[in-house]
């Protein structure tokens, strides 16, 4: 089908006058203008005595399973990483976190943007995050072109794939946000996953 469309705009230029042509050529497609038009949120993540650490920003709703967005892996670099998202994917972001000390751990960290029991805006220190046993990863986004995000992470005694226990991640936002469903199950506070977390659209209105 592409292969047809596209012998039939070529048919199409070559039987215009060379004056009418040049413009179609040179202009940017409707999709590009919009493209570039899409309203993007610069998301700042803090995430003190993390240097070194990677966060994957991904954005995903249950209304459509093929539908992901997600950035390229961006290192912390002196406490900070920073994100440009098309601020209608901020409804349903979650992120994922490599840790340098992390070994073996079969999945990877999940950041934790709300602990059950807890409302937005509230604070979270690391005991009470170790205290949490089940957790959302969904933030309900914004509106905003841009967004700061208070992470903290603490190296924590996890179970791995080998024997023992090993060194994992717990990693939370430290002040509660507005949250998506699911909630899930966390174990002393600690979230991961093997896939990326898909949440359940905002409610209508």
């Amino acid at each position: 089908m592409t292969s047809r469309l596209l012998s039939g705009a070529l048919l199409a230029t070559l039987l215009l006058p060379a004056s009418a042509a040049a413009p179609a050529l040179a202009g940017p497609t409707a999709d590009a203008v919009t493209h570039r038009a899409a309203p993007r949120t610069t998301l700042t993540v803090h995430a003190p005595g993390c240097d070194g650490c990677t966060i994957t920003a991904q954005s995903a709703l249950t209304a459509d399973y093929e539908d992901v967005w997600q950035s390229e892996p961006t290192e912390v670099v002196d406490g900070v990483a920073t994100f440009r998202v098309p601020t209608e994917r901020t409804a349903g972001l979650s992120m994922s976190l490599r840790a340098p000390w992390e070994r073996r751990l079969g999945y990877v960290t999940v950041v934790a943007m709300r602990y059950a029991g807890t409302s937005a805006g509230a604070v979270v220190s690391k005991r009470e995050a170790r205290g949490k046993h089940r957790a959302s990863a969904c933030w309900a986004g914004t509106s905003a072109s841009s967004y700061d995000l208070e992470l903290r992470t603490r190296k924590v005694r996890v179970v791995g794939v080998g024997p023992g226990r090993v060194p994992g991640t717990l990693a939370w936002v430290h002040e509660t946000q507005d949250w998506l469903a699911p909630m899930r199950q966390v174990w002393g506070g600690v979230m991961g996953g093997q896939d990326i977390d898909f949440c359940e659209p905002p409610a209508a209105g």
